[in-house]
């Protein structure tokens, strides 16, 4: 063989290392494993069975270790370098570069020209050379089934999900979730890669026969959440030992009428009566009420400023799934006029706690939608809307901005909040749904929140109402909700206790059933089954806080 049928052969391998197995001789597999027993010895780089490293790659360790795991592939021009693990069936395309503290799984594809930097050089102060301030170095983590394209820069403390694909030349500044499709520069989420889809045929018979069980279950169920006052007045608690508030009323009430029922043991006039009751008629607000009950040590009040507003609003919800409504009207909304409104809107938390805000514009917003129904108050709703459609972020299609400590958690759920009260209340047509939805699912994808035993009714409902909304107005990756949406059903369904309903939290491995986890997840239920198209089997259709109807215009300024 002549010298350049040597080098193209040698370089055949070098820059197509996959090939190296399939066609290499037994002289070249042992020359090539003497290299990594070199590389083992003096470069600290430890090499799993049937991997190739072409020798024209600068791989060595620095202040760690190398490992490569099983049938991982380093091409000719590649910079390994630092404290890097690399799990099996990886390749490291020519030029590509990993330097630093990295962690990878199995499944890798790193294509050429590819930068993983997991360090950066100090730079607070400008008095003093850049070199000379020294390194950060937060690490890498890649997850198993990764593609990461050609020109990718991954930039330290970043964490890429499993079964994720970084498109060609994005620059990625945060985590990307299990599933994603990113891009850019910044990268982004552009869409989640479908998964877990289970027949819809399937979840359709699951869901039928759920809600006929639930439905022949619902006297029993309340029956074990009433209670008794010191003065032994019948009351509902939100499970055994729990204090007595004014929610677990608004909750048996809601989830009996979702069945078409009342809660057994009392006359609809009756619970009326009893819901009417906890109104201040001077203000309209429904402050919290812990009834008669010494048996409990003092526990702080909740923030009046958040939770009378709260209450109202779920009182009124509840007496109108009795055919009622609230006594008087809500004097503490009716003050806010427009000027003043959005100098509030202007005031609240948008930056640390957007769910906060949205909790106050969703609560302030179902105030005036009573007061404009059954009061005939004038409304400055339009104001509202107005303002939401001016401040809502173009880039992302919700009120908040990420944060590196929770994410999109609170804009997302906070988004819900506030669209529920607003946009879904009133039927308003969303600002910016397509872009919303890229938001959502991103959060939704998060692990942090959503991964193997996580997931509580709150955060579980503010993903799946929004896209629901959403939805309603584009197709926009239509296919991910619904798969998002189908590989989480069948849990749900098998955290149903007989009698006793949803705990709150799923995660929990023994289960506390209660009056809020079970009307929240029930509700959840029903809109992820819509989402769908399966919710016609269910048999029930949630009321009160959590109807789907809007009301049947927005009132008029």
């Amino acid at each position: 063989m002549n010298d350049f049928a040597v080098q193209s052969r040698e370089q055949r391998f070098d820059f197509l290392p996959w090939n190296f197995y399939h066609h290499a001789t037994d002289d070249e597999i042992r020359g090539q494993k003497d290299y990594q027993e070199f590389l083992s010895r003096d470069a600290n780089v430890t090499v799993g069975s049937n991997c190739y490293v072409s020798q024209k790659a600068a791989v060595y360790a620095e202040e760690g270790e190398i490992k490569i795991g099983d049938r991982t592939f380093i091409a000719a021009g590649a910079y390994v370098t630092g404290d890097v693990t690399l799990g099996a069936d990886c390749t490291v395309n020519p030029y590509a570069t990993v330097r630093g503290r990295v962690r990878g799984g199995d499944g890798i594809r790193i294509a050429s020209y590819v930068c993983i930097i997991a360090f950066n050089h100090g730079y607070g102060s400008a008095d003093i050379p850049v070199f000379k301030q020294g390194i950060t170095c937060k690490g890498i983590t890649l997850g198993n089934d990764v593609w990461i394209g050609a020109h990718v820069t991954i930039l330290d403390g970043i964490t890429i999900g499993n079964h994720t694909i970084l498109a060609a030349g994005a620059v990625v500044t945060k985590d990307v979730p299990d599933y994603a499709i990113v891009g850019g520069n910044p990268a982004r989420v552009l869409r989640m890669r479908p998964h877990g889809v289970e027949s819809k045929k399937d979840l359709s018979k699951e869901l039928s026969a759920f809600g006929a069980k639930v439905r022949a279950q619902i006297p029993a169920l309340l029956s074990n959440h009433l209670s008794k006052t010191d003065s032994g007045d019948p009351c509902f608690i939100d499970q055994p030992g729990a204090r007595r508030r004014v929610r677990p009323w608004c909750d048996a009430v809601e989830i009996a009428a979702a069945f078409d029922q009342i809660p057994p043991g009392f006359a609809r006039n009756e619970l009326i009566a009893k819901l009417r009751s906890f109104q201040d008629p001077k203000t309209g607000l429904v402050p919290e009420h812990i009834e008669d009950d010494r048996s409990y040590d003092p526990q702080p009040a909740m923030d009046p400023a958040k939770s009378d507003r709260y209450n109202t609003m779920i009182v009124h919800y509840a007496l109108e799934c009795l055919g009622s409504s609230i006594g008087s009207r809500i004097a503490n909304a009716a003050d806010i006029d427009g000027l003043k409104l959005q100098s509030v809107l202007e005031e609240l938390p948008w930056s640390e706690d957007p769910w906060g805000a949205g909790h106050w514009i969703d609560c302030y917003a179902t105030c005036l939608d009573i007061n404009a129904r059954h009061f005939k108050e004038p409304t400055v709703a339009k104001t509202l809307f107005d303002w939401m459609n001016a401040h809502c972020d173009p880039a992302s299609g919700v009120w908040g901005k990420w944060r590196e400590s929770d994410r999109w958690l609170l804009p997302v759920n906070g988004f819900y909040r506030q669209t529920r009260g607003t946009y879904a209340q009133f039927g308003q047509p969303l600002p910016r749904p397509e872009q919303a939805i890229d938001t959502i699912l991103t959060h939704a994808g998060d692990s942090r929140f959503f991964g193997d035993g996580r997931g509580n009714a709150c955060n579980v409902l503010d993903v799946v109402h929004p896209l629901w909304l959403c939805l309603k107005q584009t197709d926009h990756r239509r296919d991910e909700a619904e798969a998002w949406v189908c590989a989480r059903l069948p849990s749900i369904l098998g955290h149903w206790r007989d009698q006793r309903g949803f705990d709150f939290d799923l995660s929990k491995s023994i289960a506390e059933p209660r009056l809020q986890g079970t009307e929240m997840w029930l509700s959840i239920l029903y809109l992820m089954a819509d989402l769908i198209g399966c919710a016609d089997v269910l048999g029930y259709k949630p009321r009160g806080v959590h109807r789907l109807e809007a009301v049947a215009s927005l009132p008029k300024p």
